[in-house]
């Protein structure tokens, strides 16, 4: 083991006197010391830091901030936690925290968990076993050095004697936190690195699960809101006399973002919904297009935009005359469409307080919101009254799927209006179409592309020149080739079309531009595309391994027969990718994609079922956005609305996949985001080798191409 000093910045410590008898030990998780509200301690229940407490029965409880969307922090942070306490893994129950600042501000998003956890929870669970061990040494009235830990128990190593954590709660809560403790060296681990089933499937399958959708409180009511259809629309008037003659319709009514209609139950509240006759005001934006936005977009020149990154000078290398190419890439609009719609339930108490069950990525956004709208219902008169904080309480419940669109917290405000109206409970749903209609969309973005190669066919010069609302170079800038001469400009034009994160963020949008713009450097060159990455990422040996292993596994070259290769990689959120994407003719369909393989280097594998899940679920994802959706506006509003116009990939179109994890000693980079970017110039690159034709728009309707 590796001793380390315990922070005294994230591990705090109050005196007995403050509180009474007990050890209280709060643990700093992106918030400072003073922000932390105390644990508490007592005799029969140590609590030595904000996520584990163990009782006199030797029952283990871990608490998790994390949001669970179906990317594993039920299993993956508590076993982060049990490795360093040295307990045995059937002791161990996972509850979701709650909303304290001692966890820090709870959101959950950008591959972020497991690497905000690596350190902070070993270490918890390091101290906690450090402080089980001297309990228990002067228990036994030994040296702690004579002792050890194992499997929930304090063993004196020469004499055999064993107490069981359970019997020294009491003890170790009157102790302080250790000056030093130790750290496992990775070939110790025994939790860490195993396959351990998840803990939250058991209930997914037996149907005890609660989703946000799921929940049903005594004499609740259900609402759903229609939105104006144009981006910043507003209602003009409204005919609700079909709707009201509509059995069990309650109420219909307008709050800020639209008209709600309330009823016994959510199918009824939908058929109120569509009995609506409403007259809108489009407002300014009413001639809105994507097509304009991409015209706009054509339009640009690098000269416009600001420089985020620049090495050499290769405005004299592209203006010399030596072979340039040039490359336009347009990508659409993105949708979330996560399978459970926007939902939240709100109920204002006789008590005062505000208790809201909700599936939410963000539950410390989610209160930010509920205060504020809240406080807004105070300003316009309405009788709710709120004093502090505490009036609100948030429960988080799984989520149906996130991929971003659950950081924000509109649906959270609309059901706080809505409840205030009602004296029970009140759950809002949002049907498909106004899921799809009124998203916080991933945005179009235009990419041109320079390059110019030597005499050799190797690139000496490349210039990317992005453009699009509210846009980013983050993972390019720079960009990982070793290219002498590198230019990457940026030029974000804004807008009135909402824009949120989306699985994977800017490293989508700007991996698919330069990985299969090399390849037509690679192409015009003559160049091996896999030979050239290799050649270019001499600064980036992780890159480099990846490339390596899923060619490898792929069985590269490109063409072999009827079957067709396109590689490409990418690092992004701590993690290293690289993709192989296998196409091959179909005598009914004509191209399709007949496998994808998966490498990830993503440092210390926590749990290899997981990484293998998530990157899974990822080239899913990424196969969805690169082969059949797209969000287009036409008069303001979006013309998509369900799966019938936003199809996602089904499962007879689902490939093979094969993923291939390559474990090091580095820090945990994330999982859940890092297999989507380099999913679609893999697939672009395949259908390069395929045609000899490169791929300009997204996405790609591959029955349409000829070989």
């Amino acid at each position: 083991m590796k001793s380390f000093h315990p922070d005294r910045r994230k591990f705090l410590k109050l005196s007995s006197a403050a509180v009474g008898s007990g050890l209280i030990l709060g643990m700093n998780w992106g918030c400072s010391a003073e922000d932390q509200n105390p644990g508490s301690s007592s005799a029969n229940s140590f609590s030595p830091n904000a996520w584990l407490v163990i009782d006199d029965k030797g029952g283990v409880t871990i608490f998790v901030a994390e949001s669970e969307m179906g990317q594993g922090p039920y299993t993956l942070m508590p076993m982060l936690l049990a490795e360093e306490l040295e307990v045995e893994w059937k002791d161990v129950a996972v509850k979701h925290a709650s909303l304290d600042p001692a966890y820090g501000y709870q959101a959950t998003g950008g591959s972020a968990s497991i690497r905000k956890g690596w350190s902070t929870l070993r270490e918890a669970g390091a101290i906690a076993r450090e402080i089980l061990l001297q309990a228990g040494a002067a228990t036994m009235q030994v040296a702690a050095a004579e002792c050890k830990a194992e499997q929930g128990k304090i063993i004196h190593t020469a004499s055999g004697r064993k107490i069981p954590y359970r019997d020294l709660v009491g003890a170790a809560a009157k102790l302080p936190i250790p000056e030093k403790a130790r750290l496992k060296e990775l070939q110790e681990f025994v939790i860490i690195g195993q396959s351990i089933p998840r803990t939250d499937v058991p209930e997914k399958i037996n149907g005890k699960a609660r989703f946000g959708i799921d929940i049903k409180l005594p004499e609740m009511l259900y609402a759903t809101i229609t939105h104006c259809p144009v981006f910043g629309g507003s209602v003009r008037k409204v005919d609700a006399s079909k709707a009201q003659k509509i059995k069990g319709v309650i109420d219909i009514f307008e709050i800020d973002e639209g008209i709600v209609v309330v009823a016994t139950d959510t199918w009824t509240a939908f058929k109120g919904k569509d009995a609506l006759e409403i007259t809108w005001n489009p407002g300014k934006n009413a001639t809105l297009s994507t097509d304009q936005i991409a015209g706009r977009l054509r339009k640009l020149s690098p000269e416009q935009g600001e420089s985020t990154w620049q090495e050499g000078d290769p405005g004299i290398i592209l203006s010399s005359g030596k072979t340039v190419i040039h490359a336009d890439y347009m990508q659409p609009m993105q949708a979330h469409i996560p399978l459970e719609t926007m939902n939240c339930t709100a109920h204002f108490r006789d008590d005062g307080k505000l208790q809201i069950w909700v599936p939410t990525q963000s539950p410390s956004k989610a209160h930010e919101t509920a205060k504020f709208t809240s406080q807004s219902v105070i300003k316009r008169g309405l009788n709710k009254l709120f004093g502090s904080d505490g009036d609100i309480e948030i429960q988080t419940t799984l989520l149906g799927g996130g991929f971003g669109r659950r950081l924000k917290q509109d649906f959270v405000s609309q059901a706080v209006q809505i409840a205030q109206r009602f004296k029970q409970p009140v759950q809002l749903v949002w049907t498909r179409e106004e899921d799809v209609q009124h998203d916080f969309y991933h945005p179009l973005t235009l990419h041109k592309m320079r390059g110019a190669l030597d005499n050799n066919g190797l690139p000496t010069a490349w210039e990317l020149f992005i453009s699009g609302p509210n846009i980013s170079a983050s993972g390019i800038s720079p960009p990982p080739y070793a290219i002498p001469n590198t230019k990457v400009i940026v030029k974000d034009i804004g807008g009135v079309i909402p824009r949120g994160p989306w699985r994977s963020v800017f490293a989508h949008y700007n991996a698919f531009p330069m990985e299969h713009f090399l390849d037509e450097m690679a192409q015009a060159g003559k160049q091996d595309p896999l030979e050239l990455r290799i050649r270019l990422l001499d600064k980036h040996p992780r890159l480099q391994k990846v490339l390596q292993a899923a060619a490898q596994g792929a069985g590269w070259p490109t063409k072999a027969g009827s079957r067709y290769l396109g590689i490409a990689a990418f690092s992004s959120f701590g993690s290293h990718v690289a993709e192989v994407v296998e196409l091959r003719r179909s005598d009914k369909r004509g191209l399709v994609v007949h496998k994808v393989t998966c490498a990830i280097d993503c440092g210390v594998v926590i749990n290899p079922d997981i990484v293998k899940q998530q990157m899974e679920g990822s080239i899913i994802f990424a196969l969805t956005a690169t082969l059949k959706s797209k969000i287009t506006v036409r008069n303001g509003q979006v013309e998509q609305s369900n799966f019938h116009n936003y199809p996602i990939l089904k499962i007879d179109e689902t490939p093979e996949i094969e993923v291939i994890i390559l474990s090091n000693e580095e820090e945990p980079g994330g999982i859940g985001e890092p297999g989507v970017p380099p999913l679609a110039p893999a697939l672009a690159n395949a259908v390069l080798a395929a045609t000899g034709k490169p791929v300009r728009e997204l996405p790609i309707n591959l029955s349409t191409i000829k070989l």
